[in-house]
């Protein structure tokens, strides 16, 4: 596939003639010269910094039209003699009398001479009429054509519509820089009237993208953020005009306002191309008479302010669209584009998020782990008192219902899921020391000095192993999911209730 190529470097045009054997009928036929002089549009280049892609209608849609083979395009005169546009008449004369000498057949025994000095003729030819290199300069190499007539420029044939499309029907596209038009939406589009309402149709502006950044919380609750913006405007001094005050258009009269010129070449041909002049408007502004706040484009970018409203259970990286807070068309009249907010949500040190649901990690000392007791979870909206069963295991979870996240745009809220950490003691007491070493004694049936003491006496008998059971999970009425486990063996009065008094009473719990 071929590369794409820039519009100041190339021009299309559309032509119209009468096929051969069927003169009832009309044939499309496209020809592609290199001009090269084609002025770019710095003003709309500094608007737009995107490449416009210009796609084809599908299969079902396309037109039967029988289309020739572009023509060769004949050399640039200018690199033939290798002067520049500006040159003077006395400069190319000069050059092309020292390259005729050089290349002259008679005198250059070189095969290729011959060639060459008949491209040296036929680019002088050329330069030296005022009339042909003004043709030359603005037409291109097309001027070039048996047939070409400049003074039928003046006239659109197609003015009264061409049969089948409906309405008046532009058959030029708008190649320029900054042009948001599509090609086959201009051939085949109905309803066009005339070149100047063509471009001017209602085309919607360009979406403008931005990004914000907001807290955890924020995000779960919803805010309102306030982002600047420079979305591209109509020109304030002149309302998008592109004149000064008290300054107005006039028609162009290279095109007769119509926005395009065509002109006769061999066999009844009837050429156009876009007017280099208007660039397509129909209208000429005076000399002068430009904007000098937006270069005469009529269309600037301002910084605005825009609120943005963030609802309750954004995600990180979601998309807010803003109707009518982006781009305003380059041209014509339509509505602007969106604005769309990229949401930035900064991470949680309290919880973490899946979908609507919210994970917590809670630290719990080992004596409420095995006595059980109550500890602050946070929430949303604060903290609340949550009761830790006897005998939690590390790892073991708690369903808080309804303490989620709002799902966007919905009902449906999530739950909270707690995960209790036991948090190990990295010293102990030697009082403390002696009663968990009595505890694990007493556990793995293992009966130490004090015990057997007290137990001859008959303070005591050897406590019976008790085989235990994971605990199970019950739920209370406000929807708290906790889990219960039977209490530590004991028995009235033995070893291991006054055990478990006395750690009680060293944790002070």
């Amino acid at each position: 596939m071929a590369g794409l190529a820039t519009s100041a470097s190339i021009s299309s045009f559309i032509t119209w003639s009468t096929c051969s054997g069927h003169r009832s009928l009309t044939c499309l036929r496209t020809l592609t010269t290199h001009t090269g002089a084609r002025r770019s549009n710095l003003a709309t280049r500094r608007l737009l910094n995107k490449v416009v892609t210009v796609t084809g209608p599908s299969q079902s849609s396309r037109r039967n039209f029988h289309a020739s083979t572009p023509l060769s395009a004949p050399k640039d005169p200018y690199q033939v003699l290798g002067v520049k546009k500006d040159a003077t008449a006395a400069e190319v004369k000069k050059i092309y009398f020292s390259l005729a000498r050089k290349f002259h057949p008679d005198t250059n025994p070189d095969k290729n001479a011959r060639e060459k000095f008949q491209e040296i003729q036929e680019a002088y030819e050329i330069l030296k009429d005022d009339k042909k290199r003004a043709a030359y300069d603005q037409y291109g190499s097309a001027s070039q054509q048996p047939g070409f007539d400049p003074d039928a420029s003046g006239q659109n044939p197609f003015g009264s519509g061409f049969p089948g499309f409906g309405g008046g029907f532009n058959p030029f596209f708008d190649a320029s820089e900054g042009s948001q038009s599509n090609l086959f939406e201009h051939l085949f589009g109905g309803g066009f009237s005339s070149g100047t309402r063509a471009r001017s149709h209602h085309a919607k502006g360009s979406d403008l993208e931005a990004s914000i950044g907001i807290s955890f919380m924020e995000a779960c609750k919803g805010t309102k953020k306030t982002i600047e913006v420079t979305p591209v405007v109509d020109c304030s001094p002149c309302t998008g005009t592109g004149l000064k005050p008290g300054i107005k258009r006039t028609k162009c009269s290279a095109c007769n306002g119509t926005g395009t010129r065509t002109f006769v070449v061999d066999s009844g041909f009837r050429m156009a191309s876009t007017c280099q002049v208007c660039r397509g408007v129909g209208s000429a502004v005076p000399q002068g008479g430009n904007c000098m706040s937006c270069d005469g484009l009529g269309k600037v970018r301002q910084r605005k302010s825009v609120v943005v409203n963030i609802p309750a259970g954004v995600e990180d990286g979601m998309g807010i669209r803003v109707p009518e807070a982006g781009d305003s068309p380059i041209s014509g009249s339509g509505q602007p584009g969106d604005l769309i907010v990229r949401v930035r949500v900064l991470a949680s040190k309290l919880f973490k998020r899946q979908g609507i649901n919210l994970y917590h990690d809670a630290r719990i000392p080992l004596h409420t782990a095995l006595l059980g007791g109550r500890v602050r979870i946070p929430i949303l909206d604060g903290e609340v008192d949550v009761r830790v069963p006897a005998g939690t295991q590390q790892g073991e979870e708690m369903i808080l219902k309804g303490h989620g996240l709002n799902r966007v745009m919905g009902r449906e809220k999530g739950d909270l899921f707690v995960t209790f950490n036991i948090q190990l003691p990295r010293s102990l007491t030697p009082r403390q020391r002696e009663i968990l070493q009595q505890y694990a004694d007493e556990v793995e049936g293992r009966v130490s000095g004090n015990i057997k003491a007290k137990t001859s006496h008959g303070v005591a008998d050897e406590p019976k192993e008790t085989e235990g059971r994971r605990p199970s999970a019950k739920a209370d009425d406000n929807g708290t999911v906790h889990f219960s486990s039977p209490q530590p063996p004991s028995h009235e009065g033995g070893w291991a209730e006054q055990s478990w008094k006395k750690i009680r009473g060293l944790i002070g719990f």
